[in-house]
């Protein structure tokens, strides 16, 4: 190899740190709620579709697979939006990242109570979702992005543990609509199972908003860590001085 390179010793992940700090259980917390709007959605909008809407299976596959194109906008612009609000001289990261949690799951958790009172037309069902689902995607952008903001060193640990709590909205969020439309898979039933979506979305963004943060943790950097001069400096220099 030619040239130099500088090995930097990566330090202990500082893990009783991790466990205990509380805007790491809220980003995780928040995480678990967009995960459960979302699992909500996805695994069971087709049987909504069928039992509420009426629409055979020859026209369910295409409407129930319409609004999760809202993530192919809605993910970009506001990633953009974001990092353009978190420029110097306009908004912290801090203030940035609860504005986007707490706007995208309150606008999200809106729109899915009012979709379990919609009526059997399916061209507004697909519209409502639509902007539930952009809405989430908005907040999806501080819980997918946080990590790096508390501890860039250690994101990768920190990703691991809130995509864990997030992935057990995944098991728990369609059981939870199996239960509640056990009965007869009626309107009112549907009803209750967005309303406790819209519940979760905004226990979700009222933790991070309290208990979140955009900064930097003090466990982040580890003072320990070592540079290490690399073996092809060391070879380069020998050569030089010969």
């Amino acid at each position: 190899m030619i040239g130099t390179t500088d090995l930097v010793a990566h330090p202990p992940t500082p893990w009783r740190e991790i466990l205990t700090s509380v805007p790491v259980w809220a980003l995780a917390l928040s995480f678990f709620a967009g995960s459960w709007g979302f699992f909500t959605l996805v695994t069971c909008l087709p049987l909504f579709m069928h039992d509420v809407l009426g629409l055979d299976m020859s026209k369910n596959g295409v409407y129930s697979s319409v609004p999760f194109v809202a993530s192919l906008v809605a993910l970009p612009l506001a990633g953009l939006f974001a990092d353009w609000l978190r420029a110097p001289g306009r908004l912290s990261t801090n203030v940035v990242r609860k504005i986007f949690c707490v706007a995208g799951y309150t606008v999200a958790s809106g729109f899915s109570i009012l979709v379990g009172y919609i009526g059997c037309d399916p061209a507004v069902a697909v519209a409502i979702m639509f902007a539930a689902i952009a809405s989430a995607d908005v907040a999806f952008t501080t819980v997918a992005t946080n990590q790096l903001d508390l501890a860039p060193l250690h994101a990768g640990k920190i990703m691991g543990l809130t995509t864990t709590i997030g992935n057990l909205a995944a098991i728990a969020a369609p059981h939870a609509v199996g239960v509640l439309t056990s009965h007869r898979s009626t309107r009112s039933e549907w009803q209750n199972v967005f309303f406790l979506a819209a519940g979760v979305y905004a226990v979700g963004a009222l933790i991070f908003v309290i208990f979140g943060s955009g900064n930097r943790q003090r466990w982040a950097d580890d003072a320990r860590s070592v540079e290490l001069s690399g073996t092809f400096q060391t070879n380069n220099n020998r050569v030089n001085d010969e």
